[in-house]
């Protein structure tokens, strides 16, 4: 199963970055989920309740982020289990960027089911999966459209070096005053 599409979020690049990875906004965005432990900073466990084609389960499972460079990109990795539908495992790569006085969200899903899940048949899991994704980000906008904004910090800048300034200025003078003087010396 892939998914490929892409979501306008109402607020800054920055806060929708720090959205994403707070586990609190993200449990109370996902549907069905229980909770979500942040157990690192590129570690995620958490536990949901489902319902996929008629398969109700409960699951446990990780998220394991990668290639981070916020507030732009990650690539992850996720696992669910459950006793009674088995396993659904995954990755995921999202990208954002300022877009239309807010954030364009873009993500790649491609994930995989087996035993009971995996029998209900790729059609049903993508109708399922589409689902939980739209409800994941109706809730998610409707959070951040709540949030107020705020400007990102601006970026470091090294202040401007004038010649004053320079570490090779005061070489420059002090070859300058040597010269003048080994002339003076010199030529007198």
């Amino acid at each position: 199963m892939r998914i490929a599409d892409a979501q306008w979020i109402p607020s800054t690049q920055h806060q929708t970055w720090d959205a994403l990875m707070d586990p609190a906004v993200l449990q109370k965005c996902l549907p069905g989920c229980v909770k979500i432990e942040k157990r690192s900073p590129t570690e995620y466990a958490l536990s949901l309740h489902a319902n996929v084609g008629g398969v109700e389960a409960s699951y446990e499972g990780e998220v394991l982020l990668s290639e981070l460079k916020p507030p732009h990109s990650c690539a992850l990795a996720f696992e669910g289990k459950s006793p009674t539908a088995c396993l659904a495992i995954g990755t995921a790569q999202i990208n954002l960027s300022e877009k239309d006085d807010g954030t364009r969200l873009a993500y790649t899903v491609a994930a995989m089911a087996g035993g009971t899940l995996g029998k209900v048949g790729e059609p049903v899991l993508m109708k399922a999966g589409g689902k939980l994704v739209e409800k994941f980000f109706a809730a998610f906008i409707d959070h951040m459209s709540k949030v107020p904004r705020i400007a990102p910090p601006p970026p470091a800048q090294e202040p401007e070096r004038g010649l004053a300034s320079s570490r090779w200025s005061w070489l420059a003078v002090a070859a300058v005053v040597v010269m003048i003087v080994g002339y003076h010396a010199f030529f007198k």
